[in-house]
């Protein structure tokens, strides 16, 4: 595990918000919090990467003006854990930057930001407009080489699809349907977000269900078919009157064990008054 640069005691004080909101619009904030998601959980078992989202990242020493928020960010070979705010001389500059970009934030995430990010040493900036109306492509993706960005071509991912390749973690970044998703080759899958998994949930509930109602149906199907046996058997004994009675009864039983003991009855009774008196005498809960 690599370990932190621990710096002397900052006698600054540095703020942890910048008073702006976390997201223009809702839609801005679930892709957000599902790539964050997605991200937490597929780096959750390493202690020595960090995944910040919307954190202020401060890059000069005594200078609490001089700090930025990208959406999200990862940095490697610091600790887990969550933080107020991030100080890149005391630990290192990330080396992953999502910017989810809107209206408010275009120019600042294409010039300021980019510039910034260059300057920290980010290895891989990537923008992404969920309303595919300020950057076209909506997706971009561009690596350091020396000191400036390049825009990364697309390319084919594993499953097919066309999007683009994030090497630092590992990862494909494309577009279903307008929605950023984050491919993982080792998996073959999309790293989940809060939606898939509650998504999986209810149908894994709706499977469940149908497969105890499916095995309620092949149960109450077997009650009815020997209960028509045992009321066949009594109507021939006993006549349609003891029979009908005897449907009646079994419709009461609590369990399928509870009919099948019955057939011994409806074979070894002598009257139709023994029958039911016995039969009715068994179904009491």
């Amino acid at each position: 595990m690599s370990e932190a640069l621990v710096a002397p005691s900052d006698p600054v004080e540095y703020p942890t918000r910048d008073g702006r909101p976390v997201a223009e619009t809702d839609l801005h904030y679930v892709r957000l919090a599902g790539a964050a998601y997605g991200l937490r959980k597929f780096l959750a078992d390493r202690d020595d990467v960090y995944v910040g989202s919307n954190l202020m990242v401060f890059d000069e020493p005594g200078n609490p003006r001089r700090h930025l928020s990208p959406d999200i960010f990862v940095a490697f070979g610091v600790r887990s854990g969550p933080r107020d705010l991030f100080k890149i001389w005391e630990e290192k500059p990330p080396s992953f930057v999502l910017e989810i970009t809107s209206k408010s934030t275009r120019r600042e995430d294409e010039r300021t930001k980019r510039q910034r990010y260059a300057q920290w040493g980010v290895q891989e900036y990537f923008l992404y407009d969920p309303r595919a109306e300020w950057v076209t492509p909506p997706l971009q993706g561009f690596s350091l080489q020396g000191r400036r960005y390049r825009r990364m071509p697309e390319c084919v991912l594993p499953n097919g699809k066309r999007g683009l390749e994030c090497k630092t973690l590992e990862l494909y970044l494309w577009l279903r349907d307008g929605e950023l998703r984050l491919y993982e080759p080792v998996s073959g899958r999309d790293l989940p977000t809060p939606e898939d998994e509650g998504a999986a949930r209810e149908l894994a509930e709706e499977r469940l269900n149908a497969a105890v109602g499916s095995a309620r149906a092949r149960e109450q199907g077997m009650r009815d078919d020997v209960s028509a046996m045992l009321a066949r058997q009594a109507e021939r004994r006993f006549g349609v009157p003891v029979a009908t009675k005897l449907g009646a009864l079994l419709q009461r039983a609590p369990s399928m064990e509870t009919i099948t003991e019955l057939g011994d009855q409806v074979m070894q009774a002598t009257t139709a008054e023994d029958l039911l008196s016995t039969v009715e005498r068994l179904v009491e809960p």
